[in-house]
């Protein structure tokens, strides 16, 4: 479970770095440059290594979605469910504290230093799974109640109102944490 909380939080800041690139207008040329020392001339439009910084959280995401499988299986029966309601808007603000943290870094020794401490607060608080780009891979957010018990589920499933399903196979990613596996 450590590996995907590791896994989570990367996915997580390499969004808020490709906003933090984008904002401040650095291309993939710049950071050749820094990196090599060489004066290394790329001439691709700007807006083309803006798509690639976002396409690289989004790909890094998805990869992690496909090892989702090897999380350990359990369910949840219908029969057990009393309620299922949307979580998706309770954690809006979380996606957009994404964007305002990354429009809002200066320089790069200011990324540094807030990437260490919301890496921190991420792993302390369990937050770490709200990725704006769970959401472009199609997951919602689920409190399910289930006895005594609600948990977060993140699923595929678009779930209506009042509507109750089965999870037939979701794996545990934290204790009050699952996500739908089922294929």
């Amino acid at each position: 479970m450590k590996l995907y909380k590791l896994i989570f939080v990367a996915n997580a800041f390499l969004l808020l770095i490709s906003i933090c690139l984008t904002n401040k207008e650095i291309t993939l040329g710049e950071i050749l440059i820094n990196l090599t020392g060489k004066n290394i001339q790329l001439d691709l439009p700007d807006w083309v290594s803006y798509c690639i910084y976002f396409s690289i959280p989004i790909l890094t995401t998805w990869y992690g979605t496909t090892k989702f499988y090897k999380l350990d299986p359990t369910e949840i029966k219908e029969e057990n469910i009393t309620e299922i309601e949307s979580a998706s808007s309770t954690f809006l603000p979380t996606f957009f504290a994404y964007v305002f943290v990354g429009l809002s870094i200066n320089s790069v020794a200011s990324l540094i230093f807030i990437y260490i401490a919301v890496t921190i607060l991420c792993f302390c608080a369990e937050i770490y799974l709200y990725n704006p780009i769970f959401h472009v891979l199609g997951y919602r957010y689920y409190f399910v109640t289930a006895g005594n018990h609600k948990v977060l589920i993140m699923t595929k499933k678009e779930i209506k109102l009042r509507e109750i399903c089965e999870f037939k196979r979701i794996g545990q990613i934290n204790d009050f944490t699952y996500i739908d596996i089922e294929k």
